[in-house]
């Protein structure tokens, strides 16, 4: 059975409180092990800058203005068109001279952010713009209104033919959290999803996005196009990395639930040829279902994480899925990697110390006191290290 979204945003709600006490010490453990960044809105999105209505809100003044002529060292004579926010007296002022952090030309059209700095300058970025982008941000909801209610507005922007707005549009999205994103996910025509999915025009680093936006679906007719149009996708042939992988399959968890799990732990997790971009890929959904979605059992998806325990490659970031689950029945075997010559890797041994230390049962107490035994200095080495990040709890 397929899971209804209402019962995913009521995931989403519930992890406000202990799943995000979870999920801020899985940040520390991972970060402390293995340096990696834990996304924050989309789970799906690439890196995100700060959106052009987020620099407006932050910036002490926001100016459309054009460059009347510019300098090779950067400063540049501007006219003020129109003040988007802050101090309307730079409208009666006209024209200024300021540094811009942008190589521009005469007759360019600019949106300037303004920021007090501590010596009491101010400090401009520079975005440029055309009248389409410019009226794009100028019409822009603030930060303050509902952000269900702001992602209206942005939505008729996504892959707009104006590259700054559709991108920013995008940008607007990836920073909303999920429940918000689902609210608004009636307002698209999964049709023109699809398309956006699947034509090579669109950026690869979008696409993981409109992948999950498909999971979304909540009418039956678009459910089974766009679940046939994901399973399609990932049982292809594909030699190169894939942007936006991990969003498909996250996509296609969320509209097949328990037979989408099967296809994707049979294909990339206990397919030890798989590769290592398809399974982590794999893995960013998994997590992702793990937070969000109810259809799967949640020990169903950490028995299909536990095949990467037979690559050292992924063992680590398994280990520390599996600590944050709290599963811990493969405690033997995950206790059994320290001593593999292949396991050696200290990420990979910090992370199994790191899991016995957040086991609570007995089992656990005595498989760090065996390892201890074995390679006190390194236990010690890795014990003191997770101790100091607050990762997990001192060892007693």
């Amino acid at each position: 059975m397929a899971p209804t979204w209402p019962s995913i945003i009521s995931m989403a709600k519930k992890s406000n409180s202990r799943h995000v006490r979870l999920w801020l010490v899985c940040t520390v453990l991972v970060s402390s092990v293995l340096s990696v960044e834990m996304a924050r809105g989309c789970p799906f999105c690439t890196a995100l800058e700060p959106t052009l209505s987020q620099r407006r809100a932050s910036s002490a003044v926001t100016l459309l203005a054009e460059v009347e002529t510019a300098s090779a060292g950067g400063s540049a004579r501007l006219k003020v068109h129109q003040v988007l926010s802050g101090d309307e007296t730079l409208l009666a002022q006209s024209q200024f001279s300021a540094p811009l952090d942008l190589a521009v030309q005469s007759g360019t059209l600019v949106v300037l952010f303004g920021s007090d700095a501590a010596d009491g300058e101010r400090e401009w970025h520079a975005v440029a713009v055309d009248e389409t982008s410019a009226a794009y941000l100028a019409r822009a909801p603030g930060t303050d209104l509902p952000a269900a209610e702001r992602l209206v507005y942005f939505a008729r922007f996504l892959e707009h033919p104006n590259k700054l707005a559709a991108e920013d549009a995008y940008l607007e999205f990836g920073h909303a959290p999920l429940d918000v994103v689902a609210e608004v996910s009636p307002r698209f025509e999964m049709e023109q999803v699809r398309t956006w999915l699947t034509a090579p025009e669109v950026p690869g680093h979008r696409k993981g996005f409109y992948g999950l936006l498909l999971g979304l679906a909540r009418e039956d007719r678009d459910k089974t196009a766009n679940a046939e149009l994901l399973r399609k996708l990932i049982v292809a042939p594909e030699d190169d990395f894939r942007a936006g992988f991990d969003g498909i399959l996250g996509g296609y968890l969320l509209l097949e639930a328990l037979p989408g799990l099967e296809l994707i732990e049979s294909r990339y997790l206990s397919d030890t040829k798989a590769a290592v971009g398809d399974v982590r890929h794999a893995q960013t959904a998994l997590r992702f279902y793990h937070e969000y979605g109810r259809a799967i059992p949640q020990q169903r998806i950490c028995e299909a994480t536990r095949h990467l325990l037979a690559r050292p490659e992924f063992a680590a970031s398994a280990i520390i899925d599996l600590a944050r689950w709290n599963d811990w029945q493969p405690l033997d075997e995950i206790a059994g990697l320290y001593a593999e010559p292949a396991y050696a890797e200290p990420t990979i041994r910090r992370a199994i110390v790191g899991y016995l230390l957040a086991c609570p049962e007995a089992q656990g107490r005595q498989a760090l006191a065996d390892l201890r035994s074995i390679d006190p200095g390194g236990v010690a080495a890795a014990e003191q290290l997770l101790s100091r990040t607050g990762a997990v709890p001192q060892a007693q």
